[in-house]
């Protein structure tokens, strides 16, 4: 330790470093380097009128700007998806299933990561129940089981497996996916911070004190503009997604940001232009 420096500053700073550099790991897997904070639209907000067909889905965020897109994972229409993505230079920064502890693991799977090999890819699981509560760590051993044969699959070719903690499923909470992260023990093992999930649900940590603790284990970052409990344009709303970010920022982190637009009516062009320019005015401002 240097002089002046406490054992306490040198830990927490060692501990910080430790998580920039396994969180960055998913990057690095993909043989990708990659600008901190590429942001990429979920598909829910890619449902209005005027984007009917999967390509016009693709187009319009290769024409804002958007990094990739969270798509809900659909075997057979995946190898077109990969097709158009790989045409209008977007990435798949994620693929979204949602399985259930008591069920059978998805036959086609497998094949389905083979195809994104190569690919920054986070394979989120919103993992649910038929018989348990939300968070109960009975179910810890079977979602370990679950995630450890994702990640199996997953190998080394380039996409993770993260949890994606969401309202009302099993695993609902970031601190769900930090436990299980932490129980797997796999480098390509981690968690999601949803936010419009954290702010449905009932909190007994404080978020910046929660966002530290993910940290080593933050895959992926949603977020929204949020009116009360309404999802709406990141313009829109009363909460404060800049300072929100930054406290993400001032933790360390630097990976990839989606755009949650689920639930919100019209125009996807517009929603997401509009979604995109706040982006673009939050990041200048925390220069990032």
């Amino acid at each position: 330790m240097g002089a002046g420096v406490s054992r306490r500053a040198f830990l927490a700073g060692c501990a910080a470093s430790v998580g920039r550099a396994l969180h960055a790991n998913p990057v690095k897997q993909a043989g990708l380097a990659l600008k901190p904070f590429c942001f990429y639209a979920m598909d829910t907000g890619l449902r209005g009128p005027d984007v009917p067909s999967l390509e016009d889905k693709i187009k319009v965020l290769h024409d804002l700007g958007y990094w990739g897109i969270d798509y809900t994972l659909n075997h057979d229409e995946l190898p077109r998806l990969l097709g158009l993505l790989d045409n209008y230079n977007v990435q798949l920064a994620c693929a979204y299933l949602s399985p259930r502890l008591e069920d059978e693991i998805d036959a086609r799977l497998g094949d389905s990561i083979k195809r994104m090999a190569g690919r920054p890819t986070r394979i989120e699981l919103a993992i649910g129940s038929t018989r348990l509560k939300t968070s109960d760590p009975a179910g810890d051993d079977r979602a370990v089981q679950l995630l450890r044969r994702v990640s199996d699959m997953a190998e080394d070719l380039g996409p993770v497996v993260s949890v994606y903690p969401h309202t009302g499923q099993w695993a609902e909470r970031a601190e769900d996916g930090v436990r299980l992260s932490k129980k797997c023990g796999r480098k390509n093992v981690g968690t999601n911070f949803n936010l419009v999930h954290w702010k449905w649900v009932k909190q007994n940590t404080p978020q910046e004190q929660l966002i530290r603790e993910a940290m080593p284990h933050l895959f992926a970052v949603s977020i929204n503009g949020l009116r009360g409990r309404d999802i709406v344009p990141l313009d829109e709303g009363d909460y404060d997604v800049t300072a929100f970010v930054k406290r993400l920022k001032d933790a360390g982190y630097e990976g990839p940001v989606g755009l949650q637009g689920y639930g919100i009516p019209g125009s996807s062009r517009e929603s997401l232009k509009r979604s995109r320019k706040k982006w673009a005015e939050i990041t200048k401002t925390l220069h990032i």
